[in-house]
């Protein structure tokens, strides 16, 4: 596979035409954060953080042209509560090595034959096809690791604040649905399925410890399947 050179989105730097991906420009961007927005991460065991990636383009979103021009969207963002995350800043990412390494800028630029293109840190391309209608895959070697890192790492840090106990209630919510449901499931008594159902109530217990940290109360206990048959969530 060939492997295609990239600068931080400052640089000036040139590559051979052979070496340009394909495909149309994309366009520089910034990555914000809404305080409503957080999902659950099996590998961290823990809320991380969802980020909007936000196309930085005249005449969208507020957005005007020149330097600067995005300054009223960002302002427009704040007052909303959303963090917005400059590029300039400290990230983390998985290395040709396979190891987390750090840089200081999340957006890198890639030389295209229709001109530059932008992407994050996190993302590989891949050229699909060839010809006039070759065309770049960005998500199948996406750096998935090393940007929930990043992401843990934006509210250690304090970049991002924690999230509210009250926001992440919906998330337990619907975990606790759902391991009711497949309580239901173990009645058969597979191995394979016993495993599903233990995984299920396992997430649903970690969800509220966290909760329970972000809030400093104490969790609540996960759905057993005696308290689920009382509850009538058995079906029998």
């Amino acid at each position: 596979m060939h492997t295609f050179e990239r600068q931080k989105a400052t640089s000036k730097a040139t590559i051979s035409t052979d070496d340009r991906l394909p495909g149309w420009p994309r366009p520089k961007f910034i990555y914000a954060h809404s305080p409503m927005s957080w999902e659950w991460s099996v590998e961290h065991e823990r809320f991380l953080p969802r980020l909007k990636r936000i196309n930085i383009m005249p005449g969208t979103s507020g957005i005007r042209k020149g330097p600067g021009g995005h300054a009223p969207m960002i302002a427009n963002l704040q007052s909303q509560g959303w963090t917005v995350l400059p590029d300039d800043m400290q990230v983390i990412y998985t290395d040709e090595s396979g190891k987390l390494a750090k840089d200081t800028h999340y957006m890198v630029a890639y030389r295209g034959r229709r001109g530059t293109t932008y992407a994050d840190v996190w993302e590989r391309p891949v050229v699909v096809g060839g010809g006039p209608s070759a065309s770049v895959d960005w998500s199948s070697l996406y750096d998935v690791a090393g940007f929930d890192a990043w992401r843990a790492s934006l509210v250690d840090s304090g970049a991002i604040p924690k999230p509210n106990p009250a926001v992440l209630a919906g998330s337990i919510q619907r975990q606790e649905r759902r391991a009711g449901r497949r309580i239901n499931d173990a009645h058969d008594g597979a191995p394979h399925v016993q495993r599903i159902v233990e995984g299920h109530q396992q997430t649903l217990s970690d969800m509220q410890e966290a909760a329970a940290k972000a809030g400093g109360k104490r969790k609540r206990r996960p759905v057993s399947r005696k308290r689920a048959t009382k509850a009538g969530v058995d079906g029998n």
